[in-house]
């Protein structure tokens, strides 16, 4: 797939306007979008999310590939526990970038979308 220029599904999106508290501990991810991207990943089982599942997220601008854990509480919050500090250091995110990942179902990973993509039919600029 090419993510730069074929059609995403807006529903495998995950969007995030960092906070400090993200950036100095585990990214809280918005619930409706981390549940509606869960429809689609395989092997993905409640007990696994209260213990903590292994995703790889691929930032493909830089060819890097690191594993997060994404966990839930109490069926309220979803977040990236293990990983994240690698990930967000390798991305050198900081307070107020967005992290934006597209759940490509068919590699079975995450996808950084740190370029400008398609999503519906329509241009956004990342």
């Amino acid at each position: 797939m090419n993510y730069g220029r074929d059609e995403l599904d807006g529903a495998m999106i995950i969007s995030k306007t960092l906070s400090k508290s993200d950036i100095v501990g585990n990214v809280v991810l918005p619930k409706t979008q981390v549940m509606s991207v869960l429809t689609r990943m395989n092997g993905v089982t409640d007990e696994g999310l209260d213990n903590g599942f292994e995703v790889q997220v691929h930032d493909i601008i830089e060819d890097d590939l690191c594993t997060v854990t994404l966990k839930r509480i109490d069926d309220t919050k979803y977040y990236f526990g293990t990983g994240w500090s690698i990930m967000k250091h390798s991305l050198d995110l900081v307070e107020g970038d967005v992290l934006k990942l597209y759940w490509d179902q068919f590699e079975n990973k995450f996808i950084v979308l740190n370029f400008q993509y398609k999503t519906m039919g329509i241009m956004i600029n990342v």
